[in-house]
């Protein structure tokens, strides 16, 4: 399966419409820009924030997860459309200062905004499962999903080491 990544392009005018003060904003993309972007919590960092999708093709992206503080979190995954996305993990559990990578795969479908909400508390439960049979604590994060006609996807370049090393011996 190959990856599809936003071009550099489009990363520079997301870029720009959120730096720049002057550009006008509506609400709506008032309330994602908030949506995205924390400036209290540090227990729990995730990146990208958001991600973007073809409509006619669907793809994937990866999310990292790392638990910035100094206790075990309990993490739980929730999407705002189970039938056009899958998630991987649903549940895990991260020690402090450890990763876990979030796969997000879109099947094809219509343009539209969803979400991700990652739900993520501090347990010593054994399993996330069982931390999660009460939502007291519970803190939330969002990754924007946006799926559009016109995204320009390019396929990130690989990271398999048997490819790697081929190419290598084919270019000497």
């Amino acid at each position: 399966m190959s990856y599809l990544m936003p071009s550099s392009n489009l990363m520079g005018e997301i870029q720009k419409y959120f730096l720049f003060s002057d550009c006008k904003k509506s609400s709506s993309s008032l309330k994602l820009a908030d949506m995205l972007y924390d400036f209290d919590d540090h227990n729990l960092f995730i990146t990208p924030k958001i991600a973007y999708f073809p409509t006619a093709m669907g793809g994937a992206s990866r999310h990292m997860m790392v638990n910035g503080s100094s206790h075990r979190i309990a993490v739980k995954i929730k999407c705002s459309d189970n039938e056009l996305f899958r998630v991987s993990p649903v549940y895990t559990l991260l020690e402090p200062g450890n990763a876990q990578r979030l796969q997000i795969v879109r099947d094809p479908g219509p343009p539209k905004t969803d979400k991700i909400v990652v739900i993520y508390k501090t347990t010593c439960a054994s399993s996330a499962r069982d931390a999660f049979e009460c939502d007291l604590g519970a803190e939330r994060k969002v990754i924007a999903l946006i799926a559009k006609e016109d995204v320009t996807m390019s396929i990130a370049p690989t990271t398999n080491l048997k490819s790697i090393l081929r190419q290598s011996v084919q270019k000497s």
